[in-house]
């Protein structure tokens, strides 16, 4: 998929590899919702990715946890006019997809690598989101 002018949100993007790929998917063009259960991390993500020239928002929330901060990422998801992928760091692969569900309207589950350094899983997870159709979940 063509990365430029989507919305990708990213739970766990404050930090680690969350944070190199909110970057890189600042530099593809993409807008990103950084969500991350510590604001200022999250806000610190999101001011990086603005200074790329294209729109970052921070979120705290922990939609590990499950109900209420799901559906707080879902909700503020949509008023940014909605999702095109999500990529997850720290869920596991049923949380990731039942996000999926409520921030895509058709979401395929993608198995991100999880042995590589920081640049190098991000660099993948880029190469699997450019590969893949609008919907992708990457979990991490």
């Amino acid at each position: 998929m063509l990365l430029r002018w989507r919305l990708g949100v990213v739970v766990g993007g404050g930090a680690g590899v969350g944070h190199e790929v909110c970057l890189r998917l600042a530099r593809s063009g993409s807008g990103v919702l950084v969500v991350d259960p510590d604001a200022a991390s999250a806000e610190a993500t999101a001011a990086a990715v603005r200074q790329r020239r294209v729109s970052g928002w921070s979120l705290q929330a922990d939609p590990s946890v499950g109900g209420t901060d799901a559906a707080l990422v879902a909700g503020r998801a949509r008023d940014l006019g909605g999702a095109d992928l999500l990529v997850t760091t720290g869920l596991g692969a049923r949380a990731a997809l039942a996000l999926g569900r409520d921030l895509l309207a058709d979401p395929v589950l993608v198995p991100g690598p999880r042995d590589l350094d920081v640049d190098r899983t991000a660099a993948a997870v880029l190469g699997l989101l450019r590969d893949a159709e609008p919907g992708a979940v990457v979990l991490l």
